[in-house]
């Protein structure tokens, strides 16, 4: 995973553009009702969408990504704005993916949850739900079944299919809803997107106050 996106970035520093997605938009908007100061972004990449955050007051900011190439781009932006100093970025770790204890917030599970059997998925949200403070909210993004991949392809398992070599796994409302309840969330809301060229449902959970023991 980590190769296929150094090369992404080396070819291109700004794969994503730089302007913030729509959904760091979202999110903000909902982080300012939360009074959210704090958050960690997973999957952050080149980093549009910590430089958005960073930029309109959230105070301090841990951005993983597997790419190193991602990250060194990262700090190099931040160091150019002068938000070395909010934005901490870190390259992922499988071995201790969230090495975090005052998180509020985390971001971007996308690049996760394209692959994961759901035995890793539901290691992921549980650690989400360790790492976060009571009524954290956790915010995410997958690609669903209304997507114009879906179905192409060769099919790996129900809802996954390898496209050229990498697969990729579209969800159904419902999967979304079951997998998050399942790890003590509550749904805030789900909207549908279409991101040229993939067409996602995001997502904004809360973990619920009886399941948490960080403090």
């Amino acid at each position: 995973m980590s190769k296929v996106w150094d090369t992404v970035y080396n070819s291109d520093n700004t794969f994503f553009g730089e302007e913030p997605s729509n959904f760091a938009r979202l999110c903000f908007n909902q982080m300012k009702m939360n009074k959210v100061s704090r958050m960690l972004e997973l999957g952050a990449g080149h980093g549009r969408n910590s430089i958005f955050f960073a930029s309109n007051g959230i105070e301090k900011i841990d951005a993983l990504d597997y790419s190193v190439v991602a990250i060194q781009l990262l700090e190099k932006t931040a160091k150019e704005k002068g938000l070395s100093t909010t934005i901490y970025p870190h390259l992922f770790n499988v071995k201790n993916p969230f090495p975090f204890k005052m998180i509020i917030m985390m971001q971007y599970i996308r690049t996760c949850f394209l692959t994961c059997v759901p035995k890793e998925l539901h290691f992921i949200l549980s650690e989400i739900r360790r790492t976060l403070k009571p009524k954290g909210l956790n915010f995410f993004s997958v690609r669903n079944q209304n997507d114009n991949s879906y179905g192409k392809g060769i099919q790996v398992e129900n809802g996954i299919y390898d496209m050229n070599g990498f697969q990729i796994r579209f969800f159904t409302e419902k999967e979304i809803l079951d997998l998050v309840e399942l790890e003590y969330f509550k749904i805030l809301w789900i909207k549908e997107e279409y991101e040229e060229p993939v067409t996602l449902y995001l997502v904004c959970s809360k973990k619920l106050e009886s399941h948490g023991y960080l403090i």
